[in-house]
């Protein structure tokens, strides 16, 4: 079971702490989404960061390609 949690909100916003939680199998490729409330303090991990940022906004419209892309990326850890 892999999980990602990002955050859909710019720093100024007043939904800041509302992030989106993404969770799934890669072997059966059923996934789970939920909003999560993450401290606006608490840093997270940027996956996409290294992306171009035309990537990283067709990557975050799509959850089956944004699981698929960090799946790919994961794939050599163990989950």
């Amino acid at each position: 079971m892999r999980s990602y949690v990002y955050r859909c909100h710019p720093p100024e916003s007043t939904s800041r702490e509302r992030c989106i939680s993404l969770s799934w199998c890669s072997g059966c490729r059923i996934y789970t989404g939920t909003m999560v409330h993450v401290p606006r303090k608490e840093a997270l991990p940027d996956a996409l960061a290294a992306l171009p940022l035309d990537e990283q906004d067709r990557l975050r419209r799509s959850e089956v390609r944004l699981i698929s892309y960090l799946d790919r990326r994961t794939g050599d850890e163990t989950p």
